[in-house]
């Protein structure tokens, strides 16, 4: 899958920032752009522009799979983040989580497993079946991001396993089928962490290779789409680079990117 055919849906992620007043409108208009411009991970953009620090990212993130996260008082601040290459690829939390060796290949099936029977974000089944930290997952999602955390003092960290209610907002990702005349949708994933949703967005297209994909986000009777991917749309920005490459010998779109 070329980084061009599928793009996370940055905004959601910002829109939550702003929402907890981490963020400005400003800042993450602009930070928008800068992303749009480099390829960057959102993350690793507003942390390098000092918008917010790596571990108030984390946190806002570990909030959205269930677990809240927040020093004990009295406890040493968070430790600043490590210097990192940058990164541009996203990778899905499951993978990441095995790849830090938080949990091992089984015990994510099973986590995995219990969330389709039961329902319930990543985050919190692994947490409150003791399989992983919150220190660990705020590591992982910080990882995930782009900005690299540092292990917390688990000592220091007051880790709450919160559950959705039926007054969150719910992210349904679709398959959307093109039939003569007429469009099929069908259901896939369903969480209430948007972000868990796109992981598993990104996870569909490596595997099936999707004609289109659809994440509808509903509150009560309200419903609008918040990102759709296309794989004739994916092809098209992929072969126009390519032409440029041909052309110019390298891809001048890229051309200043860090």
């Amino acid at each position: 899958m070329e980084s061009a055919a599928l793009q996370f849906p940055w905004r959601q992620l910002g829109e939550l920032l702003v929402a907890e007043e981490l963020l400005t409108e400003g800042e993450l208009e602009q930070a928008l752009a800068e992303q749009a411009k480099t390829g960057r991970l959102l993350g690793q953009i507003l942390v390098s522009n000092s918008y917010l620090s790596a571990f108030s990212l984390a946190r806002v993130l570990s909030e959205q799979h269930g677990v809240r996260l927040s020093p004990k008082e009295g406890a040493p601040a968070p430790p600043a983040p490590v210097a990192s290459e940058p990164q541009k690829a996203w990778r899905p939390l499951g993978k990441l989580l095995v790849d830090m060796e938080f949990v091992t290949e089984s015990q994510l099936d099973r986590a995995l497993a219990a969330q389709r029977e039961e329902g319930g974000r990543l985050g919190e089944i692994l947490v409150s079946r003791g399989l992983l930290s919150g220190g660990e997952l705020a590591q992982a999602l910080a990882e995930q991001h782009g900005v690299e955390l540092g292990a917390q003092d688990e000592a220091a960290l007051l880790t709450v396993v919160r559950p959705a209610t039926s007054e969150v907002p719910v992210y349904k990702l679709f398959e959307v089928i093109f039939e003569p005349g007429y469009q099929r949708r069908t259901q896939l994933f369903e969480s209430a962490n948007f972000l868990e949703t796109a992981d598993y967005a990104f996870e569909f297209v490596d595997e099936h290779d999707p004609a289109a994909l659809e994440i509808h986000r509903t509150h009560g009777a309200a419903q609008e789409t918040v990102w759709n991917y296309s794989a004739s749309r994916a092809a098209a920005v992929n072969a126009d680079r390519k032409a440029l490459v041909e052309t110019f010998g390298f891809d001048p779109t890229a051309w200043g990117k860090k």
